[in-house]
């Protein structure tokens, strides 16, 4: 909440593509004057979310890809990736598929520091996927102590071109990453 509430006063009128919607409780916070587009797994959620922002379009489906092929959407101003685990699949879907502001604020939920301790198969954000093999034990030290730093925003800042990030935030809470982004072209 902390990140949303420093950011979003950057962001321009649009709509607000929210995938991993849920119950829409996030969105109930923060975007109740925003058109929402979201999309979640969950038919029960969606049913929920739907009922919450009456006007909006709330789909059940796959969030890796984008869920509107065939709905005129909006100019979107802000995209809230709350994936939980990994954001990156549903960012570069959004990134290719919608209209965007001139300015677009973003906020990420990442766990990949859970898949580099537990699993040992952490994803990339670029989607290269490291094997157990590969992960050394200082290999994954640099990846979980340096991730946002090494890892997210330069690869954010290749994929946003010709959007430049003009301020952004971050903080960690266990093995999860927080972080979001103000982009302008």
């Amino acid at each position: 909440n902390s990140l949303r509430r420093r950011l979003l006063p950057t962001a321009v009128a649009g709509g607000v593509y929210l995938p991993f919607c849920g119950d829409g409780d996030i969105a109930d916070v923060h975007y109740r004057d925003r058109r929402i587009f979201g999309a979640d797994l969950d038919h029960k959620r969606v049913a929920t979310a739907s009922r919450r922002f009456p006007g909006s379009n709330i789909v059940v489906s796959d969030c890796d890809i984008w869920p509107f092929p065939n709905t005129k959407c909006p100019t979107f101003a802000v995209a809230d990736f709350d994936a939980y685990a990994y954001p990156y699949h549903s960012f570069r879907a959004f990134w290719a598929n919608s209209s965007k502001a001139k300015t677009v604020v973003m906020f990420f939920t990442d766990g990949q520091g859970q898949a580099i301790f537990r699993s040992g198969y952490p994803t990339l954000p670029n989607g290269t996927k490291i094997t157990r093999d590969q992960l050394t034990v200082p290999l994954r030290r640099k990846l979980f102590n340096f991730w946002y730093t090494q890892q997210c925003l330069p690869y954010l800042t290749e994929a946003i071109r010709p959007y430049r990030i003009v301020d952004k935030a971050m903080y960690r809470r266990g093995m999860m990453v927080y972080w979001g982004v103000a982009v302008q072209r």
